[in-house]
């Protein structure tokens, strides 16, 4: 699904298209809604970036069986 966002409403929000994505996935991700590499994605930055902002707002990480699986995969294919 796509939707669109006129630009003045970021613009009055003093927000960029980026920050946006930023922040709905930031909020997907603290509702359980995501996994920490789909909300990067959704967010278009590298998953240690997303961590990194998650981090400076004092988010803690979702650990679940899903979300190890999903890192075990990440760190066995290096």
């Amino acid at each position: 699904m796509q939707f669109s966002i006129p630009m003045r409403y970021l613009e009055a929000a003093g927000m960029t298209e980026q920050e946006l994505r930023i922040e709905i996935a930031l909020i997907f991700y603290q509702r359980r809604s995501i996994s920490l590499g789909k909300a990067a994605e959704v967010a278009g930055i590298s998953k240690t970036d997303f961590q990194q902002i998650m981090a400076s707002r004092k988010i803690p990480v979702n650990y679940d069986l899903d979300a190890w699986k999903e890192d075990k995969t990440s760190i066995d294919s290096f």
